[in-house]
């Protein structure tokens, strides 16, 4: 029995010694309870209802935009003449073509093979496209820039495929093997 009374004699000690301490630390947390409350109670339901009204207003206008017919055709109309800009004329094959020797040739890469057929474009009587087939050659570096110029066309050119090959695993030399179609359009 000592020993418990000598144990709530050191308790009480400590409590002593350290009273403003847990006096500070009890108030604390009485603060931290009633911000909690406060953030629980009042600001939870202006912030909740705050976000459905944002939600709701987002609907409406995005419903708004979506639904107005001569919106839709104005847009639509803007994007086929947009793409109407990015195809060439069938007389601007040459320079096209050429195009794309100089993008090899700034990006360091050697143009091995090309051929290139033309065929007419069965939904379109007024399109043309011409299947290239492309194989360069170069650094991984100098071949992987080639392909991202590529891409960078302003020309309406779709990159059908792609391979590489290295053929030397001392030697850092790739061929890239790249197949693309080729819009034209008849000159008016």
């Amino acid at each position: 029995m000592q020993d418990g009374a000598e144990m709530n004699q050191m308790i009480l000690e400590i409590v002593g010694q350290r009273r403003r301490i847990l006096v500070a630390l009890l108030a604390l947390l009485l603060l931290n309870i009633a911000v909690l409350a406060v953030l629980k109670g009042y600001l939870a339901s202006g912030i909740s209802d705050a976000q459905t009204t944002w939600d709701d207003l987002r609907r409406r206008v995005a419903v708004a935009g979506q639904n107005d017919a001569s919106v839709i055709y104005r847009r639509g109309k803007a994007d086929l003449v947009q793409l109407q800009t990015r195809i060439p004329r069938k007389n601007e094959f040459p320079r096209l073509l050429g195009g794309i020797f100089d993008t090899a040739a700034s990006d360091s890469v050697k143009v091995v093979t090309v051929t290139y057929k033309p065929a007419l474009v069965k939904e379109n009587t007024a399109l043309l496209s011409y299947d290239i087939s492309l194989s360069v050659g170069g650094s991984y570096a100098a071949v992987k820039n080639f392909l991202a110029d590529m891409q960078k066309q302003s020309e309406l050119v779709v990159i059908n495929n792609m391979a590489m090959a290295n053929s030397d695993p001392y030697e850092e030399n790739v061929v890239m093997s790249l197949h693309l179609t080729v819009y034209l359009r008849e000159a008016p």
